[in-house]
């Protein structure tokens, strides 16, 4: 007879025993092989403070390409802002991570974007979007990781443009779409004080809320109310823009009854402050319109990411309660960002602690020396596309012309560009900043890409009315203390100057075709947004009247260049005279 199976001869209640600690076995090797496979299980919210990291990169303006330089040193382009974000993203220490982008993604953009409408820098950012985040204006999914909002230059292109780059469709553009059709924008857009014009209601939402770790954080947008100031008129219209404490502040309480209390303000607005390295500093003295805002917020306002004004901005500033507000800005095009932490307290939903360091990208150093390689591959496609325009033939230049200045400050390239600018706003007389001037001209074939490399600011040209005093005031300018970086070059006017003379009375003469430049009368001028700004210290064209809006820079000297008799033949013809 065969012998009992081995089951047989366990007694029952043993074999239930054995049956039990085999279950627990397999159960245990199962979630070891889960946690494995698909990582360890979401921690449960039981840490009192949640860790947030903010991650802000202001002022794009499409600055896609190496090449620029800070501090004598590379920095910036895509591929190195990449390594840079990922170094931070994948530092472990934040409960979550938001990237934000605190306005003019878009606008003044040099060509590997700009010609192509600016899609190539929308679709770098959507790059970074989370799977909760969707194209388009609508408000986005809590979950979501970016927010962004508007700023004065995305408006470059006009309000129908503006909202198709974000609800995405090629629309009736004539370009080549890297991601075809355009998908338009992941970024999450928020902007309480610009509204339509009609109705006073808000173009975008005017906030948006995060959850990150379990607690929520608001983030309200707001784009400069001067924009009206810096933009072209037909740019903006059927849009108005408000005060923008005030449109904050207004939706404030709504934010509060849903029990947020940790509230950031993403702003395209700022100052300036003399730039450190290392953690927020208290006490910085900080210039500037944001330092007029900030005062005025509500007391819940905790954080303000600013932009605009393209400087180094890491202070505390008080809002109207009293209570510290952090305050970032970064510099612009690609150069650097706010890397921003966050402590929330989970019971009560606020922000306890928040510092920032401002970080610059540089090449020249880990991580910037390992460039993000799909950010690369992106900017290749991209440079591939653009080859065409880029090497189209625009003139011929019969010697070299260069931005050599002979002894009264005057160069064959300055007077070429300040002549181009004038032209294209058909004004009495024109002036730009000789920092504007890059590269120089060799003689032989000029290709667009040529003269991109002479003016790569990709500035916007626009016409102002001032005073004959005025326009003498703003040659006067160029010998004031402290001594303006770059003298000025000009177009359609003739003026001398006395070396000997002290400031304020070096002018000697200005003749406007021929005539003398009579103080009393009014005048129209070109020049660049960034002079009507103040540039350089210029702040005489900041009290220009009656300003339009033109084309680009390198768009006027492009049309200019071909405009001429071929073979081009520039030299300086005496506009700017020195005595003694």
């Amino acid at each position: 007879m065969a012998s009992d199976s081995w089951r047989d001869r366990i007694p029952a209640r043993q074999q239930i025993l054995l049956g039990i600690c085999a279950l627990c076995v397999l159960l245990l090797a199962a979630l070891f092989f889960a946690g494995y496979l698909f990582g360890p299980a979401p921690a449960s919210h039981t840490n009192p403070n949640v860790q947030v990291k903010i991650l802000a990169v202001n002022d794009l303006h499409g600055h896609i390409i190496p090449g620029q330089t800070l501090n004598n040193r590379p920095v910036g382009g895509i591929p190195v802002l990449a390594s840079y974000l990922n170094a931070a993203m994948a530092s472990g220490k934040a409960d979550g991570i938001i990237i934000a982008l605190p306005g003019d993604v878009m606008g003044g953009s040099p060509p590997q974007s700009g010609l192509l409408l600016d899609e190539p820098s929308m679709v770098f950012f959507n790059s970074y979007a989370n799977q909760h985040c969707t194209f388009g204006s609508q408000p986005q999914d809590p979950s979501c990781n970016m927010v962004a909002t508007l700023g004065n230059q995305d408006f470059d292109y006009g309000v129908a443009e503006l909202m198709r780059m974000i609800n995405g469709g090629n629309g009736t553009t004539n370009i080549t779409h890297i991601v075809d059709p355009y998908p338009g924008s992941k970024l999450g857009y928020v902007a309480a004080n610009v509204v339509w014009t009609a109705n006073q209601t808000p173009v975008l939402p005017p906030y948006t809320l995060r959850d990150v770790g379990g607690v929520r954080i608001a983030f309200i947008g707001a784009d400069t109310m001067t924009t009206p100031q810096l933009q072209n008129a037909a740019n903006l219209d059927g849009v108005s823009f408000q005060d923008e404490a005030d449109a904050i502040n207004r939706y404030i309480p709504e934010i509060q009854k849903q029990g947020v209390h940790a509230i950031v303000v993403v702003l395209h607005e700022g100052g300036t402050q003399t730039p450190y390295d290392g953690p927020t500093q208290a006490n910085g003295t900080v210039t500037g319109r944001v330092a007029q805002i900030v005062p005025r917020l509500d007391p819940d306002v905790d954080v303000v990411l600013s932009a605009h004004t393209h400087e180094f901005t890491n202070t505390y500033l008080p809002n109207a309660g009293g209570k510290p507000v952090l305050v970032t800005q970064a510099y612009m095009y690609s150069r650097g960002f706010a890397d921003v932490d966050l402590t929330i307290d989970r019971a009560s939903g606020e922000i306890v602690e928040k510092s920032a360091q401002i970080i610059l990208t540089y090449a020249d150093q880990a991580p910037g020396t390992s460039p993000d390689p799909a950010a690369t591959e992106f900017l290749a496609e991209d440079e591939n596309v653009l080859a065409p325009v880029m090497n189209r033939l625009i003139g011929v230049a019969a010697q070299n012309i260069t931005r050599t200045q002979n002894s009264a400050g005057e160069s064959a390239l300055g007077d070429l560009l300040a002549d181009g600018e004038r032209a294209a706003m058909k004004t009495d007389v024109g002036f730009d900043t000789a920092g504007d001037i890059q590269a120089d001209l060799s003689a032989g074939n000029i290709s667009w890409n040529d003269l991109y490399a002479v003016q790569p600011a990709s500035g916007t040209v626009l016409s102002m009315t001032l005073s004959g005093a005025q326009i003498r005031q703003a040659l006067e300018q160029q010998w004031q203390q402290p001594l303006p970086p770059h003298n000025l070059i000009v177009s359609g006017l003739v003026y001398s100057w006395d070396k000997a003379k002290p400031a304020g009375s070096k002018v000697t003469a200005v003749t406007i075709r021929g005539v003398p430049l009579n103080p009393n009368s009014s005048y129209t001028v070109s020049t660049v947004a960034y002079l009507a700004m103040g540039g350089d210290g210029y702040t005489t064209f900041t009290r220009g009247t009656n300003m339009t809006y033109g084309p680009g820079d390198i768009d006027a000297l492009v049309a200019y260049v071909g405009s001429l008799p071929q073979p081009v033949n520039v030299t300086t013809d005496g506009r700017i005279q020195r005595i003694n």
